[in-house]
């Protein structure tokens, strides 16, 4: 049977109250409401709304939503603060909180439903904001922290609690900043809760007890509750650190190294010079014998420029990818041999008489063990040895000498450019580029570079491919 607005005094009552009322049946059909429930749902009169077909339903953004609320209201009889979105009459949304029960027939059937509709659309909205600056302040990697004026821990976020290492249950026990921060003067923090704020660096430990450099900014609030707060947000500087020390560290390297080159090509260049003027004003006063060995040295000097500025060019372009490795069928014994007519000095050469054929590049290989025998000169003991073999498609070539030899911590870094092995005395200048010139070399060619201390030797191992490990294109292919 249809239901009749309240009439007389009770519904003017009814259409003045700022709280929207209203009645609707099981199948949909406003059947009563007044002008707060009209202008919640976008309509201009409630004789308005009551004229629409189903507006019950169709208010619903969701309708199964509508389905939950009537189970909730038939089975306890009340439903209170049940919360839905409803769509306004232009389409746009609002969130309502409905407090509403059942009124039924004598049959049992439900008669209608009738309840409060309280508009919480600003405070969703502002649960949403929270929720998703919440999400933000746990997704960042700065550390972010919030006291209050009795010094008590109110608020910490994910990267925070990490460094502290607190659980969100230790959070929520409030711990006294005293506790947290116990390298921090206690009086210095509490001056910021009157300050206007405070930005700079400074160093606390994190729970591994590692003194950590931050960069914090502190600033002071006053909360709904009247009460101060102090929100911190800080920065992990270590990683800013280390990268301003290795920029440290190569700038005064590119230095070293500019001062190296120089003066490692001025040497023979100096001597080339002296050698050529004193051959060109005195040659006929030199013998033969004279000549030769003059020519020889200055032949020897040039080398040492080459073999440098080899290095220098594989070194740059290493970095772009154009170094020039051919590999050929090659007699590394024939190689280490016409080697062993340079270095003498206190180099012995363990070389078998039999052929050791390697696929190589020639000139790269004799670059190779140039750098390693020079490595041993500059670096190594009083006595060097040289020795090749091959095994299992390999060949070998050891280079070894009874120095110290590198710190463990150091095996690596000597093969990084510039790099030097750190407490080790340099004998002479020294780029610092040859071990790292060395290993790319080798590995351009198909093999490695390594480094062992084995029975008192510091010891090199050159490792390439033998010929019969290659399958070598044929012509005809």
């Amino acid at each position: 049977m249809p239901v009749s607005t309240p009439s007389g005094e009770l519904n003017d009552l009814f259409q003045r109250l700022p709280v929207a009322l209203y009645r609707s049946s099981a199948d949909g059909r406003v059947l009563a409401a007044n002008q707060a429930t009209a202008d919640l749902l976008g309509y201009d009169s409630p004789e308005e709304l009551l004229a629409s077909d189903r507006a019950a339903i169709l208010a619903y953004a969701d309708p199964e939503r509508r389905l939950e609320w009537r189970r909730e209201v038939e089975e306890k009889g009340i439903s209170r603060d049940f919360e839905a979105r409803l769509r306004r009459r232009d389409g746009s949304i609002v969130w309502v909180r409905d407090t509403a029960r059942a009124v039924y027939n004598d049959d049992g059937t439900v008669r209608y439903y009738e309840g409060v509709l309280i508009d919480i659309t600003a405070e969703v909205s502002a649960s949403l904001s929270s929720s998703i600056l919440s999400g933000v302040l746990e997704s960042t990697t700065d550390l972010v922290v919030v006291f209050d004026d009795t010094e008590r821990l109110r608020y910490a976020n994910g990267a925070a609690r990490s460094f502290l290492g607190l659980s969100k249950e230790d959070v929520q026990g409030r711990p006294h900043f005293s506790r947290l921060f116990p390298s921090i003067d206690g009086a210095w923090a509490r001056s910021l809760l009157t300050s206007r704020g405070w930005s700079g660096e400074v160093t606390i430990e994190d729970t591994r007890g590692r003194p950590t450099p931050l960069w914090a900014v502190v600033t002071g609030h006053e909360g709904r509750d009247g009460q101060a707060y102090v929100a911190t947000i800080a920065r992990d500087l270590t990683q800013v650190k280390e990268t301003q020390r290795r920029l440290e560290e190569l700038i005064t390297a590119k230095d070293v190294f500019v001062a190296t080159v120089s003066h490692e090509l001025r040497n023979p260049l100096t001597g080339i010079v002296g050698l050529a003027e004193e051959l060109r004003d005195s040659y006929q006063e030199f013998g033969e014998q004279e000549r030769h060995d003059l020519i020889t040295l200055i032949a020897h000097q040039a080398a040492e420029m080459t073999a440098l500025v080899e290095d220098l060019l594989v070194a740059v372009r290493s970095d772009v990818g154009e170094v020039a490795v051919v590999p050929q069928n090659v007699d590394v014994v024939a190689q280490l041999a016409d080697l062993s007519a340079v270095y003498t000095a206190k180099t012995q050469w363990e070389l078998p008489k039999e052929k050791i054929a390697a696929w190589v590049d020639p000139q790269r290989f004799r670059q190779i063990v140039r750098n390693l025998l020079s490595n041993a000169e500059r670096h190594g003991g009083a006595n060097v040895r040289v020795g090749v073999n091959q095994d299992n498609g390999w060949v070998r070539v050891v280079v070894r000498d009874d120095g110290d030899g590198v710190p463990p911590g150091d095996v690596e870094r000597i093969f990084e450019p510039y790099e030097r092995a750190a407490d080790v005395p340099v004998k002479q200048g020294s780029v610092g580029l040859g071990l790292a010139v060395a290993r790319r070399l080798a590995r351009l060619m198909g093999g490695d570079l390594d480094y062992v201390y084995e029975d008192g030797w510091a010891t090199f191992r050159l490792t390439v491919p033998a010929v019969e490990n290659v399958q070598i294109p044929s012509l005809e292919s």
